[in-house]
This record gives structure tokens, C-alpha cells and sequence, in this order.
């Protein structure tokens, strides 16, 4: 990040990282999409082996863990020269995936390259495929194919598949948008899914959302300390979507006699005092077990997308919107997916505002747009983001910092069980 002295705005690195899903909506890897600085609208550098250094180095330092993420794939594009050079050797190859753009001619040097990485165990990842417009050889050195499903209509993506088979490759879905799509792909035969289509699921009322394994952990050890510590408490569960939610709607129920509603989860624990709250969540954690059909993606994007928005309005200085009421929207943003209940049916018991409530809906309205600005942020929508930051008055550099501060305050809440369980 600059400093005061800086002449030049801008951060040094700014990416994103996208999930990529496998059939099963289970995490199979994540892509690493680059963007120099926050001020730029497309990821155009001048120098793109800079580029591929730059994202390789931060992806490696930077808080970006989810609690799952170990042994899983890395995809990351690469340019050509990178390759020759052996750029991608500062990577793992057990789980780098070289991600290249196609060509209709492979060099002998850029041949030689591509099959020397396989040789040394990486897997390599052709980001489009047309059929006509990409070397064979290429395609016979790909494990991974990627297919655009929003560009292509269902007859090219037949052709495509087409024109792959007899190669050894999986086939790739990217820009799956909803469970239609992801339907779609599935019986077209694609492996792998890439998208926001594990936002709107199939709905099957009447789930329950557990609390993750790892909040657990940390509110195990706050119940178990000999002193009282609220405020311990109220931060492990902000951390956790499933009790977050199940708080305020217990707090603000009919039984609970309130004249007001409670819509910050430090003034619920407070309200509460210490003894009922700790009596609330000991029922609450022993009755929860996570199912094995749903990714701890999910929880762990609901907390980065809270803390975001919450640091993003307090450095902005923001009074027309409340840090903590939009922590909370962000919080349970993805109740919808978790839970396989549509949002309409949730909100309902949610302390919150009526906009809030239609935001969360997918309504337009003031609070949408800050939803829509996290978005941009997980999938890499730089050009979107920039029109946003600019409508709400934004800084870029405050806001990119901001997100930091929240890959950061999700990673260490992880990181802490992790030490704590050995």
C-alpha cells in the first residue's frame, strides 16, 4: 500500500480469487484473476511476465487461505514468454495449474516449454477453446479446457464438445450463472464449473445451516476460559453466518418480549449478558454438524463479504449507512444457497431494514450497489467495480485496502483454530 510520501497512486497488487467448482458443487480449485492497481478498468499491463510474477508472489503472502483451500488446484494465467522462461517453477506443480490463452500456432520454443512443465508435473489449463482457432497441439497438451457457457449458445458448446473428443482432457464450464446453466453443462458432460450458479440452487425448504467446524472451535475455548470475555465472544460469533443469523432471529422473536429490535450482534450478547448467551450457544454449537453436501466456501465468502463492507463504510467515513448494518447484509448474503430456502422466506425473521431486506432480494436499491461491489471484488469485475466506486463516491485505494482487511480478519479466525487444534 502507499505511503504518505508516495507521488504515485496506486497498490501494488490487486487480485481476486474465483472458485472452481467440480459436479458435486464441491471446491476443486480457485483461479487467481490480476488487476495492477485498483484506478486501472481491465488488467492491461505492459509487461505481462511482470504481471504473472507479481500474482504468483502475492498469492503466495497474501491472506487469502480459505479453510479448505489446502491441496487445492491454483489456476493462473501465464504468458507465453513466462513459460519459456520457467516463471511458473516458483509454484508448486502438485497444484499449480498454468492457465494459457489459445493460438492457432505453437512455436518450437513454446511447444518445448509446455511440454517440459507437464514433464515436471504441472497441469496445464487452455482458458478458450473455438473449435478452427487453437493449435491441436494444444489441445493435446491441455488437461483442463475451459468453455464460455454465457458467450456460447447450447448448439456451439455441442460443437466444441465435439471437436474435443478423443482428447484426454476435463471440460471446463466458465460463467455458469445459475442452476440452469449449471444443469445445462452437467448433462453436456462438463467436469468442472466456474460461475456464481451455487448462489441460486435448487430449492429444497426446510435446511438448517450449520455452524462451521472452525467458529466452533474458537467459541469452545471463549466458553471455556475462567473469565468472562463479551467481547471475545461477539467477534467468534460475527465470524459464524449460521449462529449470527440464529441469534437475532432468536433475540427478535414474539417469545423474546422485545419492544425494539436488536440489529448488531454486540447488542445482542450485551442484552443478553453473559450467562444466557453462554447457556444460547452451548445448545446451539453441541446440536450442529456439518453436512458433507455443502462447501465451507460458502460461510467463509459470507464473512469476507461482511467485514468488508463493514471496514469499507467505517474508512470511508460513511454516515448514510451503518458498518454494522452492513456487516450484517453481507453476513447473510448467502443465506439463500446455505440454507436451499429461497431469501424471500429468511428475511422475514431478520432484524433488519426494509431496504436491507429487499437488497438482500435482489431488489435495486442504495444498498445493492455495496453488495454488488463485493461481488465484483470475488469475481474479478474490475471495469463494474470502477462504475460503482464512482457512483457511492468511493476512494479505490481505501476500498482495496478495506478488502484486504477482511481476507485478513477471515483468514486469522482459521489460522487461530488451525494452531489451537494441534
Amino acid at each position: 500500500m502507499p505511503t504518505e510520501s508516495s507521488t504515485q497512486i496506486y497498490v501494488d497488487t490487486f487480485f481476486a480469487r474465483q472458485p472452481i467448482f467440480d459436479a458435486e458443487k464441491r471446491v476443486y480449485g480457485y483461479e487467481l484473476l490480476y488487476r495492477n492497481s485498483p484506478l486501472e478498468q481491465s488488467a492491461n499491463f505492459t509487461d505481462k511476465d511482470v504481471a504473472t510474477l507479481t500474482v504468483i508472489s502475492n498469492s503466495l503472502l497474501s491472506p487469502l487461505t480459505a479453510p479448505d483451500q489446502a491441496g487445492k488446484k491454483v489456476f493462473i494465467h501465464f504468458s507465453r514468454m513466462s513459460i519459456i522462461s520457467n516463471v511458473h517453477t516458483a509454484l508448486a506443480p502438485q497444484t499449480t495449474v498454468i492457465e494459457v490463452e489459445p493460438v492457432r500456432e505453437l512455436s518450437p520454443e513454446y511447444e518445448s516449454a509446455l511440454t517440459e512443465a507437464k514433464r515436471q508435473g504441472y497441469s496445464l489449463a487452455l482458458n478458450q477453446f473455438i473449435p478452427g482457432k487453437c493449435s491441436r497441439r494444444l489441445v493435446e497438451l491441455s488437461d483442463v479446457i475451459f468453455l464460455d457457457t454465457l458467450q456460447l449458445s447450447e448448439d456451439e458448446l455441442l460443437r466444441s464438445i465435439e471437436g474435443l473428443k478423443g482428447f484426454n482432457c476435463k471440460l471446463a464450464a466458465k460463467r455458469v450463472e445459475d442452476d440452469a446453466q449449471f444443469q445445462l453443462a452437467k448433462k453436456l458432460g462438463f467436469h468442472l464449473f466456474q460461475g456464481f450458479f451455487f448462489e441460486k440452487p435448487i430449492i429444497v425448504p426446510g435446511r438448517k445451516l450449520p455452524s462451521n467446524r472452525i467458529t466452533r472451535l474458537n467459541i469452545y475455548r471463549t466458553l471455556e476460559k475462567n473469565g468472562m470475555d463479551l467481547e471475545e465472544l461477539t467477534r467468534n460469533i460475527e465470524a459464524d453466518v449460521s449462529i449470527s443469523f440464529r441469534l437475532l432471529t432468536f433475540i427478535n422473536s414474539l417469545a423474546f418480549g422485545l419492544r425494539y429490535k436488536v440489529d448488531s450482534i454486540k447488542h445482542a450478547t450485551r442484552l443478553l449478558g453473559w450467562q444466557q448467551i453462554k447457556n444460547w450457544l452451548w445448545l446451539v454449537v453441541l446440536s450442529d454438524v456439518m453436512p458433507d453436501d455443502k462447501t465451507s466456501e460458502l460461510p467463509y465468502l459470507s464473512s469476507i463479504r461482511a467485514k468488508f463492507l463493514e471496514r469499507a463504510a467505517a474508512n470511508h467515513n460513511v454516515r448514510e449507512f451503518s458498518p454494522d448494518t452492513l456487516f450484517l447484509m453481507g453476513l447473510f448474503s448467502l443465506l439463500e444457497p446455505m440454507l436451499d430456502t429461497p431469501m424471500r422466506e429468511l428475511v422475514a425473521s431478520l432484524p433488519l431494514d426494509e431496504e436491507v431486506k429487499a437488497a438482500l432480494c435482489g431488489e435495486k436499491n442504495r444498498y445493492s450497489d455495496w453488495l454488488s461491489i463485493a461481488r465484483c471484488f470475488e469475481s474479478g469485475d474490475w471495469s463494474r467495480l470502477d462504475g460503482l466506486t464512482q457512483a457511492l463516491g468511493l476512494d479505490p485505494i481505501v476500498l482495496a485496502s478495506s478488502y484486504c482487511e477482511a481476507l485478513t480478519w477471515s483468514k486469522s479466525l482459521y489460522e487461530q483454530s488451525a494452531d489451537n487444534a494441534c
